[in-house]
């Protein structure tokens, strides 16, 4: 029997390839920039294709082309994409991005918490102050938005940290470790509310997520933490609810469009943190064990599983 093909159309293909060969050494696996043509004869005959973005005409130069395996966790770019036939399955992979997320979200907190800037101030200065007491974030509240795997996660290691934390999902559910509730709620908690975390996947409904209605809940001690998509938050919004004192500050890792324009308000916001879209890297190390087992089946000719639902955009 041929091998299968798949193609890796990725900025990052020369380190994608290897390790996808490594793991199922029955695929014909080759890779280009997204901004490369490829060999054309090749793709035409390829099954299966690895990548982030769909570069413009790609889906029609693989008629065969019966997979797409997503590089990271968000698929809304690849729903949303009119070139895609409906009958192709896509899949995502989130890897290990629970766990860098987490320290990520705990970083930036603890950051305010434990006031180290004021204590790298006294010591420049030589001064021992025994008043920089950090901050007690036990029993405060910390709201997630979005509760998968990686929201999940982000939960763990913010009640490790002392914190009560809630998740917010679209549907309400019972669960065994977390109180489960819809974002409809969000305005109710908001208000005594440390940390509000996004990490839920665009779709409607948590598109313009986070507004001047929801900020009108908020509070000054309010840290939101945007590791979800950029357009969950709109920025003018947001930027009012800052300067007048209804949120206390936003680390954000996602914008719209990236990268972040160099003329963007965001930048220079004293209350803003910004940056480069680091908060889950994929990596071939942490992502390989999630593509295996559909590796292995679209090897043997088996279709693959945990496609996402294109009705709701995960």
């Amino acid at each position: 029997m041929n091998m299968r093909k798949l193609a890796v159309i990725h900025h990052r293909h020369m380190d994608w390839v290897p390790a996808l060969r490594e793991a199922e050494p029955r695929l014909d696996i080759r890779g280009w920039h997204p901004r490369e043509e490829g060999d054309p004869a090749w793709l035409a005959q390829a099954e299966g294709l690895f990548v982030w973005k769909l570069p413009e005409g790609l889906a029609a130069r693989m008629p065969r082309l019966a997979w797409i395996q997503n590089s990271g966790a968000g698929v809304d770019h690849l729903v949303a994409d009119p070139s895609i036939p409906p009958g192709v399955p896509i899949t995502r992979a989130d890897g290990q991005f629970g766990f860098w997320m987490a320290r990520y979200v705990a970083f930036h907190l603890l950051a305010g918490a434990q006031r180290p800037e004021e204590c790298r101030t006294a010591q420049e200065a030589r001064t021992w102050n025994p008043r920089l007491i950090p901050e007690d974030l036990t029993g405060r509240a910390a709201l997630v938005v979005g509760f998968g795997r990686i929201g999940r996660q982000i939960g763990r290691a913010l009640r490790d940290l002392g914190l009560e934390v809630r998740g917010f999902v679209r549907t309400p559910r019972a669960d065994p470790e977390f109180p489960l509730l819809g974002t409809a709620d969000l305005p109710k908690w908001l208000p005594e509310a440390r940390a509000l975390v996004l990490c839920a996947p665009l779709t409607p409904e948590t598109r313009g997520l986070v507004d001047a209605r929801l900020l009108a809940h908020g509070n000054p001690g309010l840290l939101l933490v945007n590791v979800g998509r950029g357009e969950q938050v709109v920025v003018p919004d947001l930027l009012e609810a800052l300067d007048a004192g209804r949120l206390g500050g936003a680390v954000l890792d996602v914008f719209s469009p990236e990268p972040l324009a160099a003329e963007s308000p965001l930048w220079s916001h004293p209350k803003v943190t910004v940056t480069p879209h680091h908060s889950g890297p994929s990596t071939p190390r942490a992502m390989v064990p999630d593509l295996l087992p559909n590796l292995r089946r679209f090897a043997e000719g088996l279709a693959v599983e945990g496609g996402v639902d294109r009705e709701r955009g995960y």
